[in-house]
């Protein structure tokens, strides 16, 4: 085998193992980084408006998918980032219409999304 084939034999052999062994690690690094919580609707029965965010270095984006047929407001509660014991809370509020989805980004510089609850309305 000469030089030319066996180079393009390896640099063929390192692209595959790098593109297989790269989507395993960003996918896993992607499902443990997003969590997920729901509400239920008011009308219709059974069905539920679906929370989830991910994390940046100072942001939380808070993705919706509001299944209800009519507008529905939560509090988010962003819990201080490394607390242990004594949490220090903090709670945003944001209303989504009927039959939408979306995303709404937050500043949390130290803190992160760590629950969702409904309340009657944003003041």
């Amino acid at each position: 085998m000469n030089l030319k084939k066996l180079s393009s034999v390896l640099l063929g052999s390192a692209t595959v193992a790098a593109m297989v062994l790269t989507p395993a690690t960003a996918a896993s690094a992607q499902v443990a980084a997003v969590e997920r919580d729901s509400v239920p609707c008011s009308s219709p029965k059974g069905k539920w408006a679906n929370f989830s965010w991910g994390e940046g270095i100072t942001t939380a984006t808070i993705y919706f998918n509001n299944h209800c047929s009519h507008r529905l407001s939560v509090k988010i509660a962003f819990t201080r980032k490394g607390s242990v014991g004594d949490k220090s809370v903090k709670y945003r509020c944001m209303t989504v219409n009927a039959k939408t989805k979306g995303k709404k980004k937050f500043y949390a510089a130290v803190y992160k999304p760590d629950d969702v609850f409904r309340v009657s309305r944003c003041s």
